[in-house]
């Protein structure tokens, strides 16, 4: 299979893995659409996960990454092969295609640990407030089930973990931030799906999924602080 076709990957020189399932544009007619779930893709999640590669670039800083290009009407990565919400199961190509994206996150990671001996996973999705008074951010990581990477912390909250702790100070520096730890009214729905849940209690393997509010996606000058705000994370958990 021709992975360019339907996703942009990258190999990276530092243990930081980023995924982005549902920002793709392409709805090629020979895919059926899916019978059941959400039709509509996380607008401009494509479009900053990119931005955070070239800014990291700029700072000599390569990741690992596979952002996909298919729409999520077509095929919805963050679900289990077999579902219907997932994709259309008369489509051997869905299915190639699904499949695909889970092995190269698992061969990343793999490659991560043999390297570096830890991986972090950021799995990057929007979402729509429902109400004011939601966070804008909301970590998923089946309330610290798929976090194995440690710090030398007696804090029983997001600074205990490499990556999530950076990232938690990061983001919370601009934005209202729930860190998936405790069960909320907020996180429920949000704590993390297929990606993050296939790397549950794996050992150096840390996976995190980030939904970040549509109206900072929307927003130009919100998106650039959110940006900046993943940057400066991933740069400090380097360092």
């Amino acid at each position: 299979m021709d992975l360019k076709k339907y996703f942009e990957i990258g190999y990276g020189t530092v243990p930081i893995i980023l995924s982005c399932p549902h920002g793709g544009y392409k709805k090629p007619k020979r895919i059926p659409n899916k019978l059941k779930g959400p039709q509509i893709a996380d607008s401009n999640t494509l479009f900053i996960s990119k931005q955070i590669i070239q800014k990291l670039n700029e700072s000599n800083i390569k990741i690992y990454y596979i952002l996909s290009k298919i729409h999520r009407s077509k095929i919805d990565l963050n679900r289990p092969p077999g579902s219907e919400h997932a994709f259309n199961q008369i489509s051997t190509e869905a299915r190639s295609i699904h499949f695909a994206y889970q092995d190269q996150l698992v061969r990343f990671a793999q490659n991560c640990v043999s390297n570096y001996n830890k991986a972090l996973l950021i799995d990057f999705h929007g979402f729509t407030k429902p109400e004011i008074n939601y966070p804008d951010v909301i970590f998923g990581h089946v309330f610290g089930k798929t976090l194995d990477l440690t710090l030398e912390s007696e804090e029983q909250n997001c600074n205990r973990y490499w990556g999530c702790s950076q990232l938690y100070e990061e983001i919370s520096k601009f934005f209202t931030l729930d860190d998936g730890l405790a069960l909320t009214n907020y996180n429920i729905a949000y704590s993390g799906g297929y990606i993050t849940q296939r790397f549950y209690n794996k050992n150096q393997i840390s996976a995190l999924q980030i939904e970040i509010a549509k109206y900072i996606r929307l927003d130009t000058t919100l998106t650039k602080n959110f940006i900046r705000a993943i940057v400066n994370a991933i740069i400090k958990s380097l360092s």
